[in-house]
């Protein structure tokens, strides 16, 4: 699905209004229809609908709204700013709304205000959509309290609630929480993104009857929801006629004398996840006992990465350099011999690097540096922090990176030419311009290991062909789809990271053999 801005949406309103023949009014009507149909979903016949309206378009689509509800319902209008609408389209809905013998009353005081909206079956948020930027108005936060304080009412925004940003997802003190968001042409990608997805409850896309085919031709969309027909087109084809090097060699260095587990976890993701040949790199110790587990993989003895010498570290990267990508960091040990492994590793020109965990927090022991030479890299370099992570690398705070999730990894992916895979609920895939958001996975991912899964997984399918921003998007859905899966089964108390990747495969089987309609 493809996602819009609000700069964007604007200019597909002018690109109708101009090349479309569709008047500004029709596209209003139509947008009020869509309004009054979610009301309707969802309010009785005869119920109180209290419409908050403001003076640009998102207040105009809560006229028109009004207008189509105001014979089945007691449909009451708060001219939210005291001004009426700006536009003469707008204006239209509005005299005809009054003629038609609607209420139509200035925003009262607060107490006024909380009564009149305790009483109502249904509040519709129209004041400002994806027109407000930064905080709610001082004199507005009253209002948005009275909204929050109505807690028996259906609570519906037209495009964004109050107080919600739709463009980087964010969410002011004051946002209110609404039970469903129509969405007007396209869905807005703020609202996709965490905290935003918390407030907007169900939502509800309305085309407006747009060529929506002829827009995209138009329009260049570099954000979209990672969904279904996505994953089908983009998922790496396996022929038949094909052998092991056909889909390619991955080399992993990763787990520990202490983080045994999460060297296991993210082989048998790999291996699962279809690559051709698997060669792994670590201590006797470690080898031994995940060959006893993993024999179709190749092994190789090394130092562990915090005493590897410095010729053994440019021997691995001289063996990287045959690989067609390379994973490191699961639960290998935050050290600085670690730190200079993947520094060196980001200085050898090869296939791309995948780089998880304590990969991510050995660069960040020297972060100026560690983020220098990630700009500086010779080769393609994949990021999967979770938010601590890539607080400690970016020098964002973390209340920065949780609450701006979409400008913190956008910005860091633009600066240093990475792709970032930023972890949590709505993972976060850029690399500084396009931008997908999975919303695939739960809180039975919450647990010490299912990060190992997903970076195993992801270095598989790039190993195997798929393009380096594809393959950072493709896993996390099929990653989240298979704890969804599980929970189903062992609820999201129950699903431990060592059942992701059997399950993984089994989702990619659906796709592959199309034993469900996508």
């Amino acid at each position: 699905m493809k996602l819009v801005t609000s700069p964007q949406i604007s200019e597909i309103d002018t690109y109708a209004k101009n090349n479309l023949s569709l008047p500004m009014e029709e596209l209003i009507a139509r947008a009020g229809r869509a309004v009054a149909n979610a009301v309707r979903a969802r309010v009785q016949s005869g119920g109180r609908v209290v419409i908050l309206a403001g003076r640009g378009n998102n207040g105009a689509d809560g006229y028109a709204a009004a207008l189509e509800l105001i014979k089945e319902y007691e449909v009451v209008v708060y001219d939210v700013l005291k001004a009426g609408q700006k536009s003469e389209a707008g204006r239209s809905f509005l005299e005809a709304f009054c003629a038609a013998g609607g209420k139509l009353l200035p925003l009262t005081e607060e107490e006024e205000a909380r009564m009149d909206l305790g009483s109502a079956d249904c509040i519709v948020d129209a004041i400002f959509g994806t027109g407000l930027r930064g905080e709610i108005p001082d004199n507005l936060r009253r209002l948005a309290k009275a909204v929050k304080a109505a807690v028996s009412a259906q609570k519906i925004a037209v495009d964004v609630p109050l107080g919600v940003n739709a463009d980087d997802g964010s969410v002011t003190e004051d946002a209110i929480y609404v039970g469903a968001t129509v969405e007007l042409s396209f869905v807005k990608v703020g609202i996709l993104s965490y905290p935003a997805r918390s407030f907007v409850g169900d939502i509800v896309l309305d085309d407006l009857g747009l060529p929506i085919a002829e827009l995209e031709q138009v329009f260049s969309f570099p954000n979209r929801l990672i969904e279904k027909k996505w994953v089908r087109d983009h998922l790496p084809k396996r022929e038949e006629n094909s052998h092991k090097g056909t889909f390619g060699s991955l080399m992993m260095i990763t787990g520990s004398e202490t983080y045994r587990g999460a060297a296991a976890l993210s082989m048998e993701s790999a291996l699962r996840g279809g690559v051709g040949l698997l060669r792994y790199y670590g201590t006797p110790a470690l080898c031994k006992e995940l060959a006893a587990r993993f024999p179709e993989t190749i092994y190789e003895k090394t130092a562990a990465t915090e005493v590897l010498s410095s010729e053994e570290i440019a021997s691995l990267c001289e063996a990287s350099k045959k690989h067609a990508a390379t994973l490191v960091g699961c639960g290998s040990g935050q050290s600085e011999g670690l730190e200079a492994l993947v520094r060196a590793l980001m200085d050898t020109e090869g296939g791309p690097l995948v780089l998880d965990a304590d990969a991510i927090n050995a660069l960040a022991l020297h972060r100026e540096e560690g983020v220098a030479a990630i700009k500086a890299a010779k080769r393609t370099v994949i990021l999967t922090p979770h938010p601590m992570e890539f607080s400690r690398l970016s020098g964002y705070t973390i209340s920065k990176v949780q609450h701006h999730r979409i400008e913190s990894a956008r910005a860091f992916a633009k600066e240093c030419g990475c792709i970032l895979v930023l972890k949590g609920a709505g993972t976060l895939v850029t690399d500084g311009d396009v931008l997908y958001i999975n919303h695939t996975g739960s809180s039975a991912l919450a647990k010490a290991g299912s990060g190992d899964v997903l970076a195993g997984f992801l270095a598989s399918l790039v190993a195997s062909g798929a393009k380096p921003i594809h393959a950072s998007a493709l896993a996390p859905y099929f990653h989240g789809r298979a704890a969804d899966t599980l929970a189903k089964e062992f609820s999201s108390f129950g699903v431990i990271p060592s059942d992701l990747p059997m399950q993984i495969a089994r989702e990619l089987s659906t796709f592959q053999n199309a034993a469900e309609e996508i």
